[in-house]
């Protein structure tokens, strides 16, 4: 079928700009990837949170993504706001079955 995965990214009012930023750049590098089908980026109204959902044609493509070049690269350079006080980044994984 395919593979899921969905990043949530809580944080300080003060960084969401910054967040998106960071967001908007994660999406060019994982629309460039082999195995990459969608990706969606969602903004809570109710609190200070991301939430994207990315989706792979399998596993191991979304693992080859994060073991890329470039995004080891967007990870250096956003090191510091992603490791800021406040800020929470979490991933949780699914394979689509229906």
């Amino acid at each position: 079928m395919s593979y899921v995965a969905i990043s949530k990214v809580k944080y300080p009012p003060q960084f969401k700009q910054q967040i998106h930023d960071v967001a908007l750049e994660m999406m060019d590098i994982a629309k460039g990837q082999p195995g990459f089908i969608s990706i969606k980026f969602h903004q809570s109204h109710e609190i200070s949170e991301t939430m994207m959902y990315w989706e792979w044609q399998e596993k191991y493509h979304h693992e080859a993504c994060l073991q890329s070049k470039q995004w080891d690269e967007i990870m250096d350079s956003s090191g510091r706001v992603l490791h800021s006080e406040g800020v929470e980044l979490s991933i949780e994984t699914y394979e689509r079955i229906a």
